[in-house]
């Protein structure tokens, strides 16, 4: 029986992935440094709170989709919290340099300083890991098979070389102290699509979870049918396209999103395109939508097993 739990981070993401019978646990992404304030009836819980109300003391995989604050900012807490057998990332800096601490200059833009503190987040939990025995790998391969237990395989996708450079080039810079604001507002608006893109497959399931990957990157590619999306990017506009949804038809999708964003987030077009398609859309906060609150929990668990099929619990 294979268990993915979407933890209600507040704008976020952390996903728990766990093969009951093998047994294996997988975290993807860790959420935010806070959860925010969703308010009175709100039940947004930490990565790392959840999985300690879960009883897990370890991790088998830790899988860090991209570098911003929202994927990467619950990291210290995750890796002070669980034993972390192995932690996959597109970008790892060099040893010299873990567990330093940049200063985050106040004239720099608001994304610029947020790339900073996402950085200095990143050192200070790769020095915690490298105490913690934690193996580091750095996944950078265009496409790969990872047999993660018996039936579960995870096909990791990464996109553009060329981003994946400038990145380090920036993040290089940043290190040395001759990053300015304007290099690392560059690397915000494309560092979203450095995501790490897992295609999970269980028995006859497929579970797609491309971290903030926008539409425009991926769907290029000849892609099967999935049972269920984690929607990018929260389910901003740049999140679907009706090309990718045609490849995709995804049964169920799943938007990790906040339910006090005002930016239209989740996007009404791509919400309302998923449900021409006939998906089942799901929120791992308690949005309001189409003049109705949805309901509060601190995770959306779907469960997959020969006996019961899928079932959203």
């Amino acid at each position: 029986m294979l268990l993915l739990d979407f933890i209600n981070v507040g704008y976020g993401d952390a996903i728990l992935v766990r093969d009951m019978d093998a047994p294996f646990t997988m975290l993807v992404d860790c959420g935010d440094v806070s959860v925010g304030d969703g308010g009175p009836d709100s039940m947004r819980i930490s990565a790392a709170d959840y999985l300690r109300r879960e009883g897990i003391r370890e991790l088998d995989l830790l899988v860090l989709t991209h570098l911003h604050r929202d994927h990467c900012g619950g990291l210290e807490n995750v890796a002070s919290a669980v034993e972390i057998k192995e932690f996959w990332t597109n970008y790892i800096p060099p040893e010299a340099e873990w567990g330093r601490r940049l200063p985050v200059p106040e004239e720099f833009p608001a994304g610029s300083r947020c790339l900073l503190q996402s950085l200095n987040i990143f050192l200070g939990a790769l020095e915690t890991l490298r105490a913690r025995g934690t193996r580091l790998c750095l996944r950078d391969e265009r496409q790969a098979c990872f047999p993660l237990t018996a039936r579960l395989l995870a096909e990791l996708h990464t996109e553009s070389g060329e981003l994946r450079s400038r990145q380090e080039e920036i993040w290089t810079a940043a290190l040395a102290g001759t990053a300015d604001g304007r290099e690392l507002q560059e690397l915000d608006e494309f560092i979203n699509n450095t995501s790490l893109r897992l295609s999970l497959r269980y028995e006859d399931r497929r579970i797609e979870l491309p971290g903030d990957m926008y539409a425009s990157c991926w769907e290029s590619h000849d892609l099967p049918p999935c049972d269920i999306l984690k929607l990018p990017h929260h389910g901003h506009k740049d999140a679907l396209s009706p090309r990718l949804l045609q490849m995709l038809r995804p049964a169920h999708t799943v938007i990790s999103v906040s339910n006090t964003r005002t930016d239209l987030c989740p996007h009404p077009e791509a919400v309302g395109l998923l449900r021409q398609m006939g998906s089942r859309v799901y929120f791992t906060d308690a949005v309001r939508e189409n003049g109705h609150d949805t309901s509060a929990h601190s995770a959306l668990r779907v469960q997959i097993s020969g006996e019961r099929g899928l079932a959203f619990l």
